[in-house]
C-alpha cells in the first residue's frame, strides 16, 4: 500500500475506533440497566449480560457504525487542513481524488458489511436477544425467605410464620397457587425449602391439609397429609409471541408484505422497514459524499468538524424520519419515501465535493 493511502488510515482509523465505542456505549446504555436489573433480581450470572450484548452488537452496530465514519472522516480531514497537511498534498501534485481514495473504499466496505448486518445479522441477533431475556424473566426469582410474608415462588405464592433463610425451614406455612375456579391451598405446620440448581426448587411440607378448587365455587375437595412435595422448575412455560419487525430478516418482512391475510398498515411498515434497511446500509457510503468535502474545508474554531458532523446527522436521520412516515401512510411511496436521505445526501455530496476538487 502506498504511504499515502496508509497514513491517512493510521489517522483515520484510531478516531473511527473510539467513535464506534462510545457511540455503542451511549445507545446500549439503556439496555445495560435492564439486563442488569433483570439478572440481580433473577440470580443470573453477569456472563448472560455479555452474551446477551453479543446478541445486540449487529442491530446498535448499524446505527454507531456510519455515525463513526462521519465523524472520524470529518475530524480527521479537518486536523490535516487546519495544519496544512493538505494543502502541502495539493501542493506536491496530489490529487482530491488521491487523498479520498482511501476513505472512499472504507465506506464501500463498510456500507458492503452493513448490507449482511441489516438484512440478516442484526434480525437475527436481536431475535435471539429477545429470546433470551423472555426465557429470563420466566425464571424463578431468588428466593428471598422472610417469617410473616408473601413469596413469590414461581406460580405459587408462598407465606410462612416463620423462616429461616440458611437452612430453609419453615413453620406455619401458606401455600396458594392464584388463577384457578378458588385457588389450590396448602396449610402445613411446617416445611422445608431446597433448591437444586439447574433445575428448579423443591418445598416439602409436613403435617397439613390440601385444598382442591371445584368447578362450583361453594364447594373444594380437602384432604390431610403427613408429607406433600411441590416441586417449581426454574422456568416456566413463556406464552406465544408475534415476532417484531427488527426480529425478522428482510426477506421474511417482504414474505409478510405479500401475504393476503396481513392488514394494509402492517404491510405498508414492513416494505418500509425492508427499505429503511438498505438506505441505512448505505448511509456510509453517503457520508463519505458529504463529509469529506466538509472535513477537508478549513476551520477557525477547534470542535467546529465534530459540531458540523453532527449536523449533517441531525438532517440525514430528520430526512430518514420524514421518508419513513411518508411510507407508512401512501401506499405508493412505502418503498421510496425512506430513500429521501440517501438521494439529498448524494446531490449535497455532488456539489460539495466539485467545489472541493475544484480548489
Amino acid at each position: 500500500m502506498p504511504i499515502l493511502p496508509r497514513y491517512i488510515l493510521r489517522q483515520f482509523l484510531p478516531v473511527f475506533g473510539a467513535s464506534v465505542a462510545l457511540f455503542l456505549g451511549v445507545l446500549m446504555m439503556n439496555q445495560f440497566l435492564r439486563l442488569f436489573s433483570l439478572a440481580m433480581m433473577k440470580g443470573i450470572p453477569v456472563w448472560w449480560i455479555l452474551s446477551c450484548f453479543a446478541r445486540l452488537l449487529p442491530s446498535f452496530a448499524a446505527l454507531a457504525v456510519p455515525m463513526s465514519f462521519l465523524v472520524a472522516a470529518m475530524v480527521v480531514l479537518g486536523q490535516l487542513a487546519d495544519s496544512g497537511e493538505i494543502m502541502a498534498l495539493r501542493a506536491s501534485g496530489f490529487s482530491y481524488r488521491e487523498i479520498t481514495r482511501p476513505l472512499f473504499w472504507m465506506s464501500i466496505l463498510l456500507s458492503a458489511l452493513l448490507l449482511l448486518v441489516n438484512h440478516k445479522l442484526g434480525p437475527d441477533g436481536f431475535h435471539s436477544f429477545k429470546k433470551r431475556t423472555s426465557e429470563a424473566a420466566q425464571k424463578v426469582a431468588r428466593v428471598e425467605l422472610r417469617s410473616r410474608s408473601f413469596t413469590e415462588l414461581g406460580p405459587w405464592r408462598l407465606y410462612a410464620r416463620g423462616s429461616d433463610a440458611k437452612t430453609g425451614l419453615l413453620e406455619g406455612v401458606y401455600l396458594v397457587k392464584p388463577g384457578q375456579t378458588s385457588g389450590m391451598r396448602i396449610n402445613a405446620e411446617k416445611g422445608k425449602l431446597t433448591s437444586d440448581p439447574g433445575r428448579g426448587i423443591t418445598l416439602e411440607l409436613l403435617d397439613g391439609q390440601l385444598q382442591l378448587p371445584s368447578r362450583e365455587p361453594e364447594r373444594f375437595t380437602s384432604g390431610r397429609f403427613e408429607r406433600y412435595s411441590v416441586f417449581v422448575p426454574l422456568t416456566t412455560a413463556a406464552a406465544p409471541r408475534e415476532l417484531d419487525m427488527q426480529e425478522m430478516s428482510t426477506s421474511r418482512l417482504r414474505a409478510k408484505a405479500a401475504e393476503e391475510g396481513t392488514a394494509a398498515d402492517r404491510r405498508l411498515e414492513y416494505r418500509v422497514e425492508a427499505a429503511v434497511r438498505t438506505v441505512g446500509a448505505l448511509s456510509p457510503f453517503v457520508f463519505f459524499w458529504v463529509g469529506v468535502p466538509l472535513g477537508m474545508a478549513k476551520r477557525k474554531t477547534r470542535g467546529a468538524d465534530l459540531a458540523a458532523s453532527l449536523g449533517v446527522m441531525f438532517v440525514f436521520y430528520g430526512l430518514l424520519v420524514v421518508g419513513i412516515s411518508l411510507g407508512r401512510r401512501h401506499e405508493a411511496l412505502a418503498s421510496v419515501a425512506p430513500w429521501l436521505c440517501d438521494a439529498a445526501g448524494l446531490l449535497a455530496g455532488i456539489v460539495l465535493t466539485r467545489k472541493a476538487a475544484a480548489q
